[in-house]
């Protein structure tokens, strides 16, 4: 049977299935190659796609990409819920903030999320949907880390070690990319780990 005589819900299916594997395939290039190569080209020989089933979705490299950004966005969420949910109950708070935040801006999505922060600001449409994304994006974070933590953490306390956090983990990320040492990289999330914990408590 031909992809046009499938039911609509099997049809459907793999016209998800592909606009997923184009839109994963171009993260992945985002990481290997930096957005300045990540062509059309390689992000469909990455995805196993023809060249027409990538313009039946996309028809051009910023529409993809603008897409890319709310895709990015919807997996490191669900990389934060995957880590929240694997928490074991003796999780300190420090500890949460740290684990969480690296769940979304450390590793390969977090690479992904730095390459285009510092690729697309001259495109403005995608710079923004890029901020909002990543906005909205961190708003859920903070809400998760108190919702985990609870109320025995002052706001404001939990706010600045957040935001401390999210700026220390992004710089790891960059370190990493600059192929820095890993082990430097563990050492500096342990001790910013316990420095958290004093950070956290009220003054």
């Amino acid at each position: 049977m031909t992809s046009g005589n499938m039911p609509p819900n099997k049809h459907q299916e793999k016209s998800l299935r592909t606009r997923a594997l184009l839109l994963d395939a171009a993260i992945d290039s985002l990481v290997d190659v930096g957005y300045g190569k990540a062509s059309i080209a390689d992000i469909a020989a990455r995805a196993g796609v023809t060249r027409g089933a990538q313009v039946h979705h996309f028809r051009t490299r910023t529409e993809l990409f603008a897409h890319v950004i709310e895709h990015l966005a919807e997996r490191q969420t669900e990389a934060v819920q995957d880590r929240a949910a694997a928490l074991p109950p003796s999780t300190t708070p420090a500890e949460i903030v740290v684990e969480l935040v690296s769940a979304a801006f450390s590793g390969e999505l977090g690479k992904a999320s730095m390459e285009l922060f510092t690729s697309v600001g001259g495109e403005d449409d995608l710079r923004d949907n890029m901020l909002r994304a990543q906005r909205e994006l961190t708003n859920g974070l903070l809400e998760t880390c108190a919702r985990l933590i609870g109320s025995d953490v002052a706001t404001d306390r939990l706010e600045t070690t957040f935001w401390l956090t999210i700026n220390l983990v992004r710089g790891t990320t960059i370190d990493e990319m600059l192929r820095g040492a890993d082990r430097r990289r563990k050492l500096m999330l342990a001790e910013w780990t316990s420095l958290a914990a004093v950070s956290l408590r009220s003054p």
